[in-house]
Formats: structure tokens, C-alpha cells, sequence
């Protein structure tokens, strides 16, 4: 089983000058993706009294485990306003739900996704501490806020002893390295994780477990919203991980479901009956072009 921890999050993604509502965050994404892809997924997170319950419902309906999540009431869900433009995405978070009290968790893999430093840092080495393959994607621990309550990144100490994996963006990267060149921060990740995910959008992924190192390319695809595409990359790949060990194989499905998720907005595509035997489809496409760097 693979547990997720993070905030589900309300999203309001503006486009076209419109603003779209929808389900979000890493808990959301990741944790369809993984299940889409044949995993048990469990979601631990809290929201507020403001979260749709047919969101809920939506996660509940495709099996995944949704006991783990709480509703305060008189509290506020995460809320984000989320621009992109081009490759460039502009971030403004609205509300932010309480804190994610870790108690019971349990599964083969802990994919932790914090998106508003819902997870303190001692949880998160409390985790690692406690079980073999924890997947951090830090996004959320490395946010800050300025005055108009835009995001913005800042380098954290992820000083985390026995971390498994690191799923992380190109940007993140850079701002934890200080390096600009793929190759150089994924060697300076190193320190940090066992594996890396470094995902770079249309210029795909390097995948490394510190003695094999791959370039995974992007599926050529219309991108029509690329909400979420790094955490279902990060969900699917888990869940094809766990199944084959093989982590180019792995990573190709995890590219695959990415460009199968922005074709349309939001996690909708993730429900399609359709989106494994796809994912497939083009993971194999992905895995004869993935080149050892």
C-alpha cells in the first residue's frame, strides 16, 4: 500500500481569464494516479469544513482509503490561486487548513506531500525514522509567502537520515543546490536520498538511484492545464515501482501518466477507465527512447 500525506487543497486555476475550481495538491494527484495505476492507496490529510464532499467521494469511489482524513470544522481548507503561462506557473495560497497530526501511519511506501508546511520538519524525520521507503516531494516545506501572498521558494535544510526517495522539481532543485545544470544538482541531491526524481516538464526527467542514472523524455502532448503532472508523475511511478522494482521502466510510466493528466484540466483524465492501459501504451513508447546518462 502506498500512504500519502498532505493537504487536500481547493485549487482555483485561472484560465483564459476564467477561474476553474478543483480538487488539488499532491494527495489528490498522487494518490489517484497510483491507484489508476493498480495501487491500494491511502490518503492521511485535513481539511476544512469549506472541502466539497463530492471531492471526497470522487477519491472514495476509485478505492482509495480516505479514513485518514480529517474535517475540522471552522476551519479553512488550503486554498491556492494558480496562474501558468507557458512553462511558468504564478502561485498566491489563499487559505491553509491546520496542521497534519502525525500519529498511525503505515503502508510499503510513505509518499509525503506537504503543499503549505501542513508537515514539520520533525515529522518528517520521525517518518523516515520509522519506515524504509519514504518519498518526500518538499514543495510545501520550501514555500514561503510575500506580501501579496504569492509563493516563492526557499532553500531548507532536507537534512533527513535515511530518506529513500526525493521527487522533486528542476526549480526546487535549483534553489536547494545552488546548481543550475541537472546533472550537478541531481549529484548534490544525492546527499540527501538514496533515489531522485527530478522532473523537468516538457524536457521530461532524470531518474537516479546513485549507481544508474536515466533520462526520461517527455510524451509529446497538448498541455491544456499541467496541474499536477509532477505528483501524478510521482504517484504512478510508485505505484509501478513497487510492482517491478525497475526504475526506468518505473519512470517511463510515471512520464506517461503526466502527459496523459494535462490533456484535459484538472484530475479529471485520472478517472478515465481507460488511463492504465494508456499509461502503458505510452510508457513503452517513453522506455525506448530513456537513455543512461
Amino acid at each position: 500500500m502506498i500512504t500519502i500525506v498532505g493537504h487536500l487543497t481547493i485549487d482555483e486555476i485561472v484560465h483564459d481569464e476564467e477561474i476553474l475550481e478543483n480538487m488539488g495538491g499532491v494527495a489528490c494527484y498522487a494518490s489517484l494516479a497510483a491507484r489508476a495505476m493498480g495501487s491500494n492507496v491511502k490518503v492521511i490529510s485535513v481539511i476544512g469544513e469549506d472541502f466539497p464532499e463530492k471531492y471526497l467521494k470522487i477519491l472514495s469511489d476509485t478505492g482509495i482509503d480516505v479514513s485518514g482524513v480529517v474535517k475540522l470544522m471552522g476551519a479553512k481548507t488550503t486554498r491556492f490561486r494558480i496562474r501558468n503561462i507557458g512553462d511558468h506557473r504564478e502561485l498566491w495560497l489563499k487559505a491553509r487548513a491546520p496542521r497534519i497530526k502525525i500519529e498511525d501511519v503505515d503502508g510499503d511506501v510513505i509518499y509525503l506531500g506537504p503543499v503549505a508546511r501542513e508537515l514539520h520538519i520533525d515529522d518528517v524525520k520521525k517518518l523516515v525514522s520509522l519506515h524504509d521507503m519514504v518519498c518526500l516531494d518538499p514543495q510545501g516545506i520550501l514555500r514561503e509567502l510575500d506580501e501579496s501572498s504569492r509563493v516563492k521558494l526557499v532553500k531548507m535544510d532536507l537534512s533527513f537520515p535515511g530518506l529513500w526517495a526525493l521527487k522533486i522539481s528542476i526549480e526546487e532543485g535549483r534553489v536547494i543546490t545552488n546548481a543550475i545544470k541537472p546533472k550537478d544538482i541531481v549529484d548534490r541531491l544525492h546527499e540527501l536520498a538514496k533515489v531522485i526524481l527530478l522532473t523537468m516538464g516538457k524536457k521530461g526527467a532524470i531518474v537516479s538511484d546513485g549507481s544508474k542514472r536515466f533520462l526520461i523524455p517527455a510524451y509529446k502532448t497538448k498541455t491544456v492545464d499541467p496541474t499536477g503532472a509532477g505528483d501524478v508523475f510521482g504517484g504512478a511511478f510508485l505505484a509501478e515501482f513497487l510492482r517491478s522494482e525497475e526504475i526506468s521502466w518505473a519512470s517511463a510510466v510515471g512520464s506517461a501518466a503526466a502527459s496523459i493528466v494535462v490533456e484535459d484540466h484538472g484530475f479529471l483524465p485520472l478517472l478515465s477507465k481507460d488511463f492504465r492501459k494508456e499509461a502503458y501504451r505510452r510508457a513503452e513508447l517513453i522506455h525506448e527512447q530513456v537513455k543512461r546518462i
